[in-house]
């Protein structure tokens, strides 16, 4: 696989939300809604099923490995936009004080 054809995207999509197991009212319950949640990395598979983000990578070419996955189903997913990436900046010059 060719890191440089799989996008990089901002993945929007719908988790499941467990309660903290305290007594609720029932309207309470009935109210309770699903997550929403972001993941942002490398779009490696789509299909019918299911997506699979990487979040990371080792950027050496010789090594074709990556780390931090998650496979969603695709019934969750609610958005996806894909990222432009620009290999050549240069993040010295980034202020990673302002981050902070």
């Amino acid at each position: 696989m060719d890191i440089a054809d799989v996008p990089m995207v901002r993945l929007t999509w719908q988790d499941a939300q467990d309660s903290d197991g305290c007594w609720t009212p029932i309207e309470d319950i009935i109210n309770h809604q699903p997550a929403v949640c972001q993941e942002v990395g490398w779009l490696v598979h789509s299909d019918d099923d299911k997506v699979i983000i990487m979040r990371s990578r080792i950027v050496a070419e010789e090594l074709q490995e990556g780390g931090a996955y998650i496979a969603i189903p695709q019934s969750w997913v609610l958005r996806v936009e894909e990222l432009i990436v620009n290999e050549d900046f240069n993040t010295t010059s980034v202020n990673v004080d302002k981050f902070n």
